[in-house]
């Protein structure tokens, strides 16, 4: 995937894999770095509530390779899981973020 530094050196790139970082509570961090100024991008985080909706999307998606599966409710399904997944994630992202911006005795 092709991206650049928009919040470092503003250099182009190309994202060749995510790294994935294991915080407190069960929460993963998928991110990667700039090569060139090692400004880090956070893709999104995960929880267990999330990976657990990402499996089901994954399910959901190999229906689409049986011909004789009724394609429209999958992809109503796809769809609906997809919207709940990035809610969970934006609400996740917001409390980490809001996590960080507090000082260490603050700390929820």
């Amino acid at each position: 995937m092709k991206t650049h530094c928009d919040a470092g050196c503003q250099k182009a790139f190309e994202v060749e894999s995510f790294k994935t970082v294991n915080l407190k509570d069960g929460i993963d961090k998928l991110c990667f770095e700039c090569p060139h100024c090692q400004r880090e991008y956070v893709a999104f985080y995960r929880d267990a509530e999330i990976r657990k909706l990402q499996a089901r999307i994954r399910r959901v998606q190999r229906r689409f390779a049986d011909p004789n599966d009724n394609h429209k409710d999958a992809a109503k399904k796809e769809a609906e899981l997809k919207a709940t997944i990035k809610e969970k994630m934006d609400e996740l992202r917001a409390r980490i973020e809001e996590r960080e911006r507090m000082p260490p005795s603050l700390e929820f």
